[in-house]
């Protein structure tokens, strides 16, 4: 078991337990960690659900480049874990040279169809000669083995004055508080680490890395679970639709409080 935070060397107390895992949190910066996570493989690549859900992704990753639109102008992206390149897609759309980083052989084949370079080795054993104006981490920190490598790692293929994205599990969000060890996006069979935006920060900035957006998105996650649950007699889709209606004003409420699901951060290398 790790007794320290590996982002500020905190002191790691006991946070939840789901399933067979023990879920540990830095007393200092707030940081997650998964029992025995360093025992564990880690991973970044998607299944076949990615697949079938693009259309939901494709809508909200257009928002996302709208974000990027007002920060950085078109150049060269590389996406780590590109899934399907749903992202990377929208991007190269608007006229940015895109990569990827994928190793699930159904995403590849998917990006690969959207006209996506994709690189098929992990990005810790990836050799990348080139540096990149953005480096995109959309739902992936938080699965790889050493996240101050990847960040180092990171830093360095980062251009001087260009961008990084990640988006992860908001550790610090409302719901997490309230469902602990029931919280849908704990996922600890899946996921090392658990990131707040304090501990985000720190390990960015011991990079050169400034945060300049932050972003806590709240939506049907943060309460469907909970609510919809109860309603098991429902059809699939009438339950969606009740969930969406129920939740919608708490969901508003807890993203204007900072306190959503979704962490969303983009940081400028100094």
């Amino acid at each position: 078991m790790i007794k320290t935070c590996i982002i500020c060397k905190g002191v790691l107390i006991k946070f939840t337990k789901s399933f067979e895992y023990e879920i540990f949190k830095c007393v200092n910066c707030g940081f997650g960690v998964t029992d025995k996570a360093i025992l564990q493989k880690g991973s970044y690549h998607r299944d076949e659900t990615y697949i079938e859900e693009e259309k939901l992704f494709g809508n909200i990753f257009q928002k996302r480049v709208n974000i990027l639109n007002k920060l950085v102008k078109p150049g060269r992206v590389l996406e780590i874990g590109c899934s399907t390149g749903i992202f990377l897609w929208q991007l190269k759309r608007i006229g940015w040279d895109v990569k990827g980083i994928e190793i699930s052989k159904a995403s590849v084949a998917a990006a690969k169809d959207k006209g996506i370079n994709v690189i098929t080795v992990p990005f810790e054993k990836a050799k990348l000669d080139e540096k990149f104006d953005l480096v995109i981490l959309n739902h992936t920190l938080e699965h790889l083995k050493d996240p101050l490598q990847v960040m180092k790692k990171l830093s360095e293929i980062i251009k001087s004055g260009g961008y990084l994205y990640i988006d992860l599990p908001n550790f610090a969000s409302l719901s997490c508080k309230i469902l602990k060890g029931n919280w849908s996006m704990l996922l600890p069979e899946e996921h090392l680490w658990h990131f707040t935006q304090k501990s985000l920060k720190v390990l960015l900035n011991k990079n050169g890395l400034r945060m300049v957006f932050v972003d806590k998105a709240s939506g049907i996650w943060d309460f469907a679970d909970p609510i919809g649950g109860i309603f098991d007699s429902f059809l699939t889709l009438k339950k969606r639709f009740f969930t969406q209606i129920v939740t919608a004003i708490p969901s508003y409420i807890v993203w204007k409080l900072g306190l959503g699901s979704d962490l969303m951060v983009i940081a400028k290398k100094l």
